[in-house]
């Protein structure tokens, strides 16, 4: 099914409930939602911002809107700076377990395409991973972000895919934000959501908010 923007006046509402930052809000041709993705402070836990989306949805637009398609990504309201945010229910993770670390991305094009590999490293060992889809912006977020978890299949150890990569405007920043779906074995899909500040490139934000919702996933 194609993704369309055709509910604005929604995305407007949302951003206008204390909390929440940035929303952004993908429907089908019905102009019904089917994603809603949404920056919020971390004041809030993220089930009642998701019960805010709601409430604004039925109360305002009188759309009612299923939990699993919302995902959130807080960041704390005293720092942008932070882009592990992949699951804020989770325990903090012992900081002396190693991560990925990102070593090298290569954009390229050809042939109408543009062709993304991206390099990582963990314990002395180099993770390759290789993507290629549509030339312009639009499609460029989501590449790399394929190539990014195509690098870290093998950490994983479980399938897993790319549900959405963008970059977000918050706050006068740029942020990219990536949600993730990893299928488990016997408990089925789950859903992890990680956001990175564009420091420099948003090549290497996008990357960087794929590794933030995989960090607590691969440090167990």
């Amino acid at each position: 099914m194609t993704a369309l923007r055709l509910l604005p006046e929604f995305e407007a509402a949302l951003r206008a409930v204390p909390g929440i930052r940035e929303a952004s809000v993908r429907t089908g041709p019905d102009a019904h939602p089917i994603e809603v993705h949404v920056v919020a402070g971390g004041l809030k836990p993220a089930k009642q911002v998701v019960r805010d989306v709601q409430s604004v949805a039925m109360a305002q637009f009188d759309l009612d809107i299923d939990h699993r398609i919302v995902s959130v990504v807080q960041i704390p309201d005293d720092s942008l700076e932070v882009g592990d945010s992949s699951d804020v229910h989770e325990d903090p993770v012992d900081e002396a377990l190693p991560r990925p670390a990102l070593t090298s991305i290569t954009v390229t094009k050809a042939d109408g395409d543009t062709i993304v590999d991206v390099s990582l490293a963990i314990a002395g060992a180099v993770f390759t991973g290789h993507a290629s889809g549509p030339s312009g912006s639009l499609h460029r977020p989501r590449i790399i972000a394929s190539a990014t978890l195509t690098a870290l299949t093998e950490l994983l150890g479980i399938p897993a895919q790319v549900e959405s990569a963008q970059i977000l405007d918050v706050a006068s920043r740029d942020v990219a934000l990536t949600t993730l779906i990893l299928t488990i074995p016997r408990l089925g899909d789950q859903v992890l959501c990680g956001s990175a500040l564009v420091r420099g490139d948003e090549e290497d934000a996008v990357a960087r908010s794929v590794l933030a919702a995989v960090n607590r996933r691969l440090a167990g």
